[in-house]
């Protein structure tokens, strides 16, 4: 069973006015009996953001470290996802994010794992850029 540490989703502007989307969290594999080589066994990892305006952006940029932690029986990964998405205003709301995984199968063996939540969808980067993505209207700084 594979489970996150953290869930919140960051968004920043992009320089050419799209939003980057992105998750930086640990994925945690239970392990009893030893760790194993998660890339060796992680064969599927399809990953969505549902917004509240019900936009699906899908997040199909992903990595993980090769080497973990691996204490309590339980390996653990640092992971980096994300994805890019067109929004004229990124502000602070919430967001179904929506993973579905496989472990230790091949594809059209056994039904994919899913792991479905509601999670923090937060605005960063320069303020000035948050309500616009015409890069023309951000407020330059002065130097």
């Amino acid at each position: 069973m594979l489970q996150l540490a953290d869930t919140s989703i960051r968004l920043y502007r992009k320089k050419d006015g799209s939003v980057s989307v992105r998750l930086h969290s640990y994925i945690m594999v239970h392990a009893k009996n030893g760790g194993f080589s998660l890339s060796a066994y992680l064969n599927q990892f399809d990953c969505s953001l549902t917004l509240d305006t019900g936009e699906v952006v899908k997040l199909n940029e992903y990595g993980y470290t090769v080497n973990c932690i691996y204490k309590l029986d339980y390996m653990i990964h640092e992971l980096w996802v994300s994805g890019v998405t067109n929004l004229e205003v990124i502000r602070d709301t919430a967001g179904i994010l929506r993973i579905e995984y496989r472990l230790f199968s091949h594809p059209g063996q056994g039904d994919s794992s899913i792991i479905e939540r509601v999670v923090p969808v937060l605005a960063r980067g320069v303020y000035a850029q948050r309500y616009s993505s015409d890069p023309n209207k951000w407020k330059k700084n002065k130097k």
